[in-house]
């Protein structure tokens, strides 16, 4: 529905046009039934950009290893306690305890 909504007028920057807001709220509400706004979707794609960005920092960053089938992301227990990056930041959400 995104997808649509940018393509509506040629929309080339991220976000849709106010048209193509109320077309991806109006198709999303009558498959759901359920009554959101456009805010809803933008806090949304705000916490997947936030989370993101921690994932992306975790394995590129700090060379720890991501399994392709179950997506975990791996590091020893060692490896959390050495960093202190761990509690300053917030990535505690991302730790895998073996």
């Amino acid at each position: 529905m995104f997808d649509e909504a940018i393509a509506m007028n040629n929309y080339t920057l991220k976000h849709p046009t106010s048209i193509g807001r109320d077309y991806m709220v109006e198709k999303f509400n009558q498959v759901f039934n359920m009554n959101r706004t456009y805010v809803f979707f933008k806090n949304k794609d705000d916490e997947l950009k936030k989370s993101y960005k921690g994932w992306k920092f975790l394995t590129h960053k700090t060379s720890i290893s991501v399994d392709s089938k179950t997506s975990m992301i791996f590091a020893y227990d060692v490896w959390w306690r050495e960093r202190e990056f761990v509690s300053t930041h917030n990535f505690s959400t991302y730790q895998n305890k073996f």
